[in-house]
């Protein structure tokens, strides 16, 4: 198959993960270039004491845990572009590569498909931005500020032949949940249907680096973040945010206080589970507030 019929193959497989834009749009312009490093990245040593689990990072799929004696996991082979996980703490640690063998997520070269995913994604989000603007559904600012934000995720300097085919794993999946959290906070703004994530929400940014969570760890992240954002659109304030933040603290003393070897029973899980049910009502409940205020003075409240 030539490079053309590659890249093509690759963006109607990619399509599913592209919102509404038509495939057409995407082909005429997507520029992404698909040439790759030929330098083979080191084969990575797991610890010999540690439990890893192995999943595929763009459906979320659990393949199996990870028999390092064997090479197999559930008795089956690697396939290339799995990630391997440390179960302890949820960190990628290293990916397959085409040859089966297993390289550090920080030096391996992101996959095509991959590579192919942020790049739609990145020039859709782009026109999603500049159509709602037209239309009235964000101001001037706040396109401003997430045609900022795209650019710090994803440059499209960064698709650039000489750039991508440097592009390691960890960064691309970096990029694609950047993308996926400025997705989920344009779509509600517009009203268009939900984009598919460019990486499973389980995996989610935290401390710097991407890591597989449970549904606790995940809805804590996700909270955190809301509040954060609620505070820069003006919907909560200062106090409110410090008081919420204190919450969220608590809530995760707890959790740890329940985990036995870093697991929550099912009674345990449903306790904090029911302490961030309660958070995410308050949270709503003072947004509302401060939306009534705002309202008030003429301000806007979306």
């Amino acid at each position: 198959m030539n490079r053309q019929s590659l890249i093509l193959s690759l963006l109607a497989s990619s399509f599913a993960l592209c919102g509404t834009a038509s495939l057409a749009d995407t082909i005429e312009t997507t520029t992404t270039q698909t040439t790759t490093s030929t330098v083979a990245a080191p084969v990575f040593n797991l610890s010999a004491n540690g439990t890893y689990q192995v999943v595929d990072p763009i459906s979320g799929q659990l393949i199996g845990r990870y028999d390092q004696s064997a090479r197999l996991v559930d008795g089956r082979t690697l396939q290339s572009g799995v990630v391997i996980v440390d179960k302890a703490n949820g960190g990628l640690v290293a990916t397959v590569d085409s040859n089966g063998n297993i390289v550090d997520i920080g030096v391996a070269p992101a996959s095509q498909r991959l590579i192919v995913s942020i790049d739609t994604r990145r020039q859709d989000l782009n026109r999603r931005i500049d159509a709602a603007l037209a239309s009235g559904q964000i101001n001037a600012a706040q396109a401003s500020s997430m045609r900022s934000e795209l650019e710090t995720i994803a440059s499209g300097d960064v698709f650039r032949a000489e750039s991508v085919a440097s592009l390691n794993y960890s960064r691309a999946l970096q990029m694609g949940y950047g993308l996926d959290t400025l997705s989920s906070r344009l779509v509600p703004l517009t009203g268009s249907v939900q984009l598919t994530p460019v990486i499973a929400p389980q995996f989610v940014s935290y401390d710097g680096r991407i890591i597989l969570s449970d549904g606790i760890t995940s809805r804590k992240l996700r909270l955190g973040r809301r509040i954060d954002d609620e505070y820069t659109a003006g919907r909560l304030s200062a106090n409110q945010v410090s008081k919420r933040k204190e919450d969220l603290n608590k809530i995760s003393s707890m959790e740890t206080k329940y985990r036995k070897n870093g697991e929550l029973s099912n009674a345990n899980e449903k306790r904090v589970s029911i302490k961030i049910d309660k958070l995410a009502s308050d949270i709503d409940s003072n947004v509302a507030t401060i939306n009534h205020k705002r309202s008030q003075i003429g301000l806007r409240t979306d």
